[in-house]
């Protein structure tokens, strides 16, 4: 075999030391974040760790989990890779279904591979000569040449009867290969097949699984095959010999079971629970606990003895069998922004707040591209939210079962208020007059809570279907810029109520039928923008009725101008942005984004109300996402950027106009210099 020592990785789109300005699109001055993970995988030598993201592939040093190389910004979207094991080769795999083959230390792609499905897995043979994949469907197993791609022979499987992900694993000597397999009379237990590779024959059957198998893996000596079960807890191991079981390792909870041997054949597993977000190494033999940490997603477990995994919403961590402490990254790979409202700038200009889908709320210092967060971190609770008030102060709630803790943003100190319901808390919504909180419940209940006393001044009651698990419905609280109004949305009808906060009392019910999704009201006060699948739905506050209906197809993305003289509408309609004239009750214009872009995603108006900017969906056959700026005044659209692999969430201007940033699901904020436009 080939020495297995990996040089360092060529790097692509390195400026510098600057890891924020690596491989920058036109336009863009700086990449906060660095994607979202996929898989990860370690170098045959140990000392580097690829990680697959939205945005690339990154290179890791293990022993300092410094950058080193960002491949694959052409497209991103990666989704999975595989090392040679004489490291000469990585093969990375993306969204679109297209796997390349890349020479390591050139790097450059070689070979070039359509998959069938997304979730394909693939693994290099221990001698290096073939690239195996597995496809999902048929069953089927390919082998090709890794520096052509070309097939070489197939192995002839069975169609799992649902599609699901197959694992595959190589022994030792490459003579055989192990595969998953559906069995076509049971709905949850998976068998393995274990095929000879020279004559693509199957020579055993491995039953033994009552569910879904996790992972795969050969002992060193080949005499030893390990499957993992998926949320069983469960490690079977089985003779090669005989192909007879002859152990199972079990009672490790509702676990993925990751097992993995050392080089001197001792079997551990890496074992991730979803019920309390941990993983767990352990010993099987001697049932020790050797390791234990919390873990969101992403884990890899390599040779018994090295462990990369996703420590909450931000950071990646690696642990090593010996190590005291995990190393770990800078807070970098972080989720996504939540939606539209989830990006604001400070007052200042000097700091951009992000709220992120699984509940962390980040400080990013745009002088020195770094982040913190927004409370806390010994005190902050998992569900976390950006309000913004009527004189543009940003404040942060953090929810830990029933009770409620409100923050201001830029403040180290204690929390501001504290709110404790009788039942678990799912959302809340502040007030833009600072004074009042709303909290929703399990079970329906809405409480408004006095800031400054803490004291709960109100309750009211949004029924919930029976038939439904309350404690998974979705919420949204929205006030009026005065405070006096509150809408409450659920997802099961009747959805929408509107309270009179000031006079306790339920003023209006909206059935699912007329409006499906609440959505702002305007800076004014006077109107409100509600949904149906085909309209747009004005709503006058005021006189509590209908203004107008506008239609429109799947409206999703709102933006009121800062003076509350223009409504914004985004959605999937042909017809492009729809700019409502709220004053004149008309159509204004009519903004048709690029040519390929139908899907609007998000959109903000500039604090002046002169500029409007856009962020698309992605569609296919698009490489890159456009953001786009308009001038409201004449229509003019003044630039596109294309930045972002996927679609855009959020979109914001800085105070004085100089930089936009964008969010996007690939898991990245783009900073774009707006200087020479406007």
């Amino acid at each position: 075999m080939e020495n297995k020592k990996l040089g360092t990785p060529a790097p692509v789109g390195a400026g510098g030391d600057d890891v924020t300005t690596w491989a920058l699109p036109e336009g863009a001055i700086a990449r906060l974040e660095r994607g979202g993970v996929g898989g990860q995988a370690f170098s045959p030598d140990g000392r580097y760790l690829a990680v697959a993201t939205k945005i690339g592939l990154w290179w890791y040093k293990v022993a300092t989990l410094s950058p080193v190389a960002l491949w694959e910004t052409e497209r991103g979207m990666v989704s999975d890779i595989a090392f040679s094991p004489n490291g000469k080769w990585i093969a990375i795999s993306n969204w679109d279904k297209v796997l390349k083959v890349c020479d390591i230390q050139r790097g450059v792609s070689i070979a070039q591979i359509e998959l069938a499905n997304f979730g394909d897995s693939f693994i290099f043979s221990p001698d290096n000569r073939w690239l195996a994949i597995s496809n999902r469907d048929t069953g089927n197993v390919e082998f090709r040449e890794p520096e052509t791609g070309k097939i070489v022979s197939t192995l002839i499987g069975e169609a799992e009867k649902d599609g699901m992900f197959r694992c595959i694993t190589f022994s030792p000597d490459t003579h055989l290969l192990a595969s998953t397999n559906r069995d076509n009379t049971n709905d949850d237990a998976e068998s393995i097949i274990v095929w000879d590779v020279e004559s693509s024959e199957r020579i055993a059957c491995l039953t033994g699984h009552t569910g879904y198998i996790y992972c795969l893996c050969f002992s060193p000596c080949g005499k030893f095959l390990a499957s993992g079960g998926e949320e069983d807890g469960t490690v079977l191991v089985w003779n090669i010999e005989s192909w007879q079981q002859i152990k199972a390792y079990t009672s490790y909870g509702e676990s993925d079971m990751i097992p993995s041997y050392s080089p001197e054949g001792v079997l551990r597993v890496a074992a991730v629970s979803y019920d309390d977000d941990t993983v767990t190494v352990w010993d099987l033999e001697n049932n020790e606990k050797l390791y234990t940490a919390d873990s969101e997603a992403s884990v890899t477990f390599y040779n018994g003895s090295q462990l990369a995994y996703q420590y909450g919403p931000e950071f990646l961590e690696v642990w090593t069998l010996g190590d005291a402490h995990p190393r770990r990254t800078v807070q970098t790979h972080i989720s996504f922004v939540d939606t539209s409202e989830s990006l604001i700038f400070s007052q200042d200009g000097k700091t951009i707040v992000a709220a992120y889908r699984y509940g962390s709320v980040l400080l990013w210092d745009i002088e020195s591209k770094q982040a913190r967060p927004a409370i806390p971190t010994e005190l902050a609770a998992k569900n976390q939210h950006i309000h913004v008030s009527s004189k543009g102060e940003l404040y942060v709630t953090s929810i830990n079962k029933n009770t409620v803790k409100l923050w201001k943003v830029g403040s180290r100190g204690s929390t501001i208020a504290e709110f404790t319901g009788n039942k678990a808390a799912r959302l809340a919504a502040l007030a833009p007059t600072n004074n009042t909180l709303a909290s929703a419940h399990e079970g329906g209940n809405l409480i408004i809570w006095d800031v400054q006393s803490g004291d709960k001044l109100r309750a009211f009651r949004h029924p919930l279907q029976a038939s439904t698990d309350d404690s998974d419905q979705a919420w949204k609280l929205v006030f009026s810029p005065d405070g006096n109004l509150l809408m409450s949305y659920t997802e099961d009808g009747p959805n929408i109520r509107l309270w009179d906060v000031e006079h306790s009392e339920e003023i209006q019910e909206y059935p699912s039928n007329e409006i499906e999704k609440i959505r702002a009201f305007s800076p004014c006060g006077q109107y409100f923008v509600g949904t149906s699948w085909k309209n747009i739905i004005l709503w006058d506050v005021k006189h509590r009725e209908t203004l107008t209906t506008l239609p429109f197809r799947l409206a999703s993305a709102f933006a009121y101008s800062p003076c509350s003289s223009y409504l914004a509408c985004g959605g999937e309609d042909p017809e492009g942005i729809l700019l409502w004239d709220l004053k004149r009750r008309e159509i204004y214009k009519r903004l048709l984004p690029p040519e390929g872009c139908q899907d609007v995603h998000s959109l903000k108006f500039s604090s002046c109300g002169q500029y409007l900017a856009l962020g698309a969906a992605w569609e296919t056959g698009l490489e890159k996402v456009p953001i786009c700026l308009w001038e409201v005044e004449t229509g003019k659209r003044i630039v596109t950027f294309w930045g972002h692999f996927t679609d855009v969430q959020a979109v914001a201007f800085s105070p004085n106009n100089e930089l936009l940033a964008s969010a996007s699901f690939d898991g990245s904020i783009l900073l774009w210099d707006l200087t020479p436009y406007l």
